[in-house]
């Protein structure tokens, strides 16, 4: 398989520079970054279903997280998209600086990431995001409504969580986070980001 590597993470890409001089460790992790990374969608996924392909690369985000009730808190994050496991997932790394005065890098940057894997009997992708430095896991099914893609699902307290993207160009996108308390009759934003292509 040839692999695009304008579609792999450049934090995937760092790690594999690391291992590849770090000895014994190379020999056995060496291959992990071409063994995830796939240049085309699987057979399994059909054209109009492959809604996060729009997404594939890297972006800047500017955004707004309402982390307290009425408190705007501004971010800036880094977000790259790639196709994984022979094109059948989408996957991604959001990247953001644990001291909002630095830059994102080193010791400053911490990260998550989102797996998509779409089911061809169901017609829906499968979404999972996992955040380490939170300890969060949200588990989403996502399906296009409109132009936008709609994921509705919960964390892993059961809370309802409703992910949408919004916006969507070649260049750009907005997202929405939003959380219910009432199993998903009223939805309230916690996030809104801005996705610029870098």
């Amino acid at each position: 398989m040839s692999i695009s590597r304008s579609f792999i993470y450049p934090s995937l890409l760092a790690a594999a520079g690391t291992v590849a001089g770090s000895g014994a460790a190379a020999s056995s992790q060496s291959g992990f970054v071409p063994a995830l990374v796939a240049n085309t969608r699987h057979e399994s996924i059909p054209a109009e279903m492959d809604i996060y392909a729009p997404f594939l690369g890297d972006w800047n985000i500017t955004g707004t997280e309402y982390r307290e009730p009425g408190k705007a808190t501004p971010v800036t994050m880094v977000v790259n998209f790639s196709r994984a496991l022979e094109g059948r997932a989408i996957q991604d790394v959001w990247s953001w600086p644990l001291d909002s005065k630095l830059p994102i890098a080193g010791a400053n940057r911490a990260c998550g990431t989102t797996f998509r894997v779409y089911d061809p009997l169901q017609k829906i992708w499968h979404v999972t995001w996992i955040d380490p430095v939170k300890r969060a896991r949200v588990q989403l099914a996502a399906k296009k409504v409109g132009s936008d893609i709609v994921q509705i699902g919960a964390n892993d307290s059961d809370q309802p969580r409703r992910w949408t993207f919004t916006d969507i160009t070649a260049d750009s996108f907005t997202w929405r986070g939003e959380f219910s308390e009432d199993r998903g009759n009223t939805w309230h934003l916690n996030a809104e980001y801005f996705a610029k292509r870098r």
